[in-house]
């Protein structure tokens, strides 16, 4: 029988970032992207079902069981704090789980700039964090919330699914609350807070329009708002939202999202040269004609905008990526993978030489 305790202590021990348990295969790591095998047996049925029952209590038990899956968090002693996704696939159980620093990461630890994290003195408005699945998003939230929750005096609201960061009462008090767990779903749970006095409120994602509307309302209303998305660039991320919607309602959901949106930022993590995760960053900052570019829904334009207001800390992704390269934290052929347009990335390397 699998200890998953020694399992998850080893994991923690190799820095492994994920954990995957699937039948007929041993435990397997991931270690900077890489996906390695441990020295654990094969895994059996009756194994992934004991895990199972090991992390999870009897409602989450019984939300598994009516769903074919679920989220969750777990704290192992000497071994951390997990985010767990666990489902059924062919009749039997699989689980992933993503560890989760117990310490909140610092903007330096996260290369976030300076120009970020002033947002976090912001009174009001949307700032959405946009990646692939494991960039990281939810990390640079917390640690933007963590920064207000140390700095000023605030009502912070947390909707998270699973909670994963446990913020500690600061300059701010911190209500942390888990869907379906505490919360049936994202729309009550945001309906709901906004009759419960914050400040600023995190939504750790917007999947529909109704959740949309509800951020806006918020944010509208003198919140600040923090949510992600799983977009790769400031285009994607505010074509995406609006696509939400019916096309005879995106007229005023581009004006509202105009007047609402603070910022874009989108983040996905790059292999170094030495062999460890770094992350790359394009960020968007809403003034009065990214406004304008929003209101007439001209997007494409935003990616050029941005190339040209680097004195305001605006760059796009390819361009980060390229400085990266440029400053010798990347390979040419990372660079190239990471970047939209591989081609002009290919060129621009080329010319360097």
């Amino acid at each position: 029988m699998l200890d998953i305790y020694a399992l998850l202590h080893q994991a923690s021990v190799e820095h492994a970032s994920d954990v995957h348990i699937s039948v007929g295969a041993t435990p397997r790591f991931r270690i900077h992207g890489e996906l390695v095998n441990t020295n654990f047996q094969k895994m059996t049925p009756s194994d992934t079902l004991e895990v199972m029952l090991n992390l999870m209590n009897p409602e989450q038990r019984e939300q598994f069981e009516e769903n074919g899956e679920i989220d969750l968090s777990v704290s192992i002693p000497d071994a951390g704090r997990f985010r767990v996704n666990a489902y059924k696939q062919r009749g039997s159980i699989s689980l992933t789980l993503r560890l989760v620093d117990m310490k909140i990461p610092d903007a330096e630890m996260l290369n976030i700039s300076n120009e970020i994290m002033e947002l976090c003195n912001e009174k009001r408005g949307l700032i959405l964090v946009t990646g692939p699945s494991g960039s990281g998003k939810s990390t640079v939230i917390a640690s933007m919330v963590d920064r207000i929750n140390a700095t000023r005096s605030c009502n912070i609201i947390t909707l998270e699914d699973p909670i994963e960061y446990l913020h500690a009462h600061k300059m701010s008090i911190v209500n942390q609350r888990e869907i379906g767990l505490d919360v049936k779903d994202y729309e009550t749970a945001m309906a709901a807070a906004l009759r419960q006095d914050p400040d600023v409120l995190e939504v750790s994602h917007l999947n529909t329009d109704t959740e949309v509307r509800q951020a806006l309302m918020a944010a509208e209303t003198g919140r600040l708002v923090f949510t992600s998305m799983y977009t790769m660039s400031a285009v994607e991320t505010v074509e995406n939202l609006i696509d939400l919607f019916p096309q005879q309602q995106r007229i005023q959901v581009r004006n509202r999202l105009a007047n609402a949106l603070k910022a874009t930022i989108s983040r996905q993590l790059l292999v170094s040269t030495n062999g460890e995760r770094i992350p790359a960053y394009e960020i968007l900052f809403v003034d009065n004609h990214v406004r304008e570019i929003i209101r007439h829904g001209d997007i494409y334009s935003l990616h050029e905008l941005m190339k040209k207001n680097h004195a305001k800390g605006m760059i796009t992704m390819d361009e980060s990526v390229f400085k990266l390269y440029k400053s010798g934290k990347i390979s040419r052929a990372e660079a190239i993978q990471a970047s939209a347009d591989q081609e002009a990335m290919t060129l621009a390397i080329d010319s360097e030489k």
